[in-house]
């Protein structure tokens, strides 16, 4: 079943970004409209408007159809009484002959018209069309041309530049059958490192501020979306196996010590890969807890 939500943020890219952190964990996200992209104001505070979307989030779980109502019997015509009992031990034979042989009065002719209102009652009313959902895209369907590449690895080298740092930015711009090239972009030097961060958070900005730079400069139809991974020294594939050995070994003390185990705050790339390794490890499973920055993944018992 899908659900609509509306999410503000300063920006159209922090306004999904920040609906992917509060509802990925209930199931695929498709942003249905851009509501308002939002205005910066007057030094960034006066009459400012902040950006609005709206979303679906499909659980993968059936619509529950209205049951239709029961027809409710038809009450019985209320029998014509007699005036008092006095009267009916004084009735003669033939008073009771008279009455016998009155006409009693037909009944109202409207069985058609009565079928019909209960047909009408019975049958559930028709629900309006739903309008086609857009589909959620992944990342594997994201895609990046060689202009689009070439944007911010001009950015980056502007960036480091200004940070005095002696560093190279590298992108393979080979191109493939369908005119795109692959979408890592990586930064290499002797003070690269300095720019990953604690567990990659000044990396996960310099990467948001690459693809903010490409989605201004770039005509794309998906240009709110992250379209290229920045890396330093293999990071990200280093941290990736981190994260799966660090949920391996928290489903284990979760499964000895018999209790749920409270991870560290991650942000939604973190967290989805935590959660597809928990899923292979039977006896736990995962669920997350918290807000923005604060949001965490809870190794818990499977319920028998």
């Amino acid at each position: 079943m899908k659900i609509e939500y509306t999410v503000t943020g300063k920006t159209v890219e922090e306004a999904y970004k920040k609906a992917v952190e509060l509802y990925s964990s209930y199931g695929e996200i498709a942003m249905e409209e851009i509501i308002s992209r939002g205005k910066k104001g007057f030094l960034g505070v006066f009459g400012a408007v902040p950006a609005e979307i709206r979303i679906s989030v499909d659980d993968g779980k059936e619509e529950r159809k209205p049951q239709p109502k029961k027809d409710k019997k038809p009450q019985s015509q209320p029998q014509p009484q007699q005036s008092t009992a006095k009267a009916r031990l004084v009735e003669r034979p033939q008073q009771q002959k008279k009455k016998a042989e009155k006409p009693q009065p037909k009944p109202q002719e409207k069985p058609v018209q009565a079928q019909e209102q209960k047909v009408a009652q019975a049958a559930p009313k028709a629900q309006p069309k739903e309008k086609p959902q857009s589909e959620p895209i992944k990342d594997e369907d994201i895609k990046v041309t060689a202009a689009e590449k070439q944007i911010v690895i001009g950015f980056l080298n502007s960036f480091v530049a200004g940070l005095g740092l002696n560093c190279e930015i590298k992108g393979d711009l080979t191109e493939d059958g369908d005119g795109y090239v692959s979408r890592i972009v990586t930064i290499e030097g002797e003070n690269a490192s300095v720019l990953i961060g604690h567990h990659g958070e000044t990396l996960d900005s310099i990467q948001y501020l690459a693809n903010l730079c490409l989605a201004r400069k770039s005509e794309g139809d998906h240009k709110e979306y992250v379209k290229v991974i920045v890396d330093i020294e293999n990071y990200r594939a280093k941290r990736e196996q981190t994260l799966r050995s660090l949920a391996r070994k928290m489903s284990e003390k979760a499964i000895r010590q018999q209790r749920s185990v409270h991870l560290e705050p991650m942000n939604p790339y973190e967290r989805r890969i935590v959660h597809s390794e928990v899923q292979k490890i039977p006896g736990v499973t995962t669920h997350s807890i918290g807000y923005d920055e604060n949001r965490k993944i809870v190794i818990s018992l499977e319920k028998k």
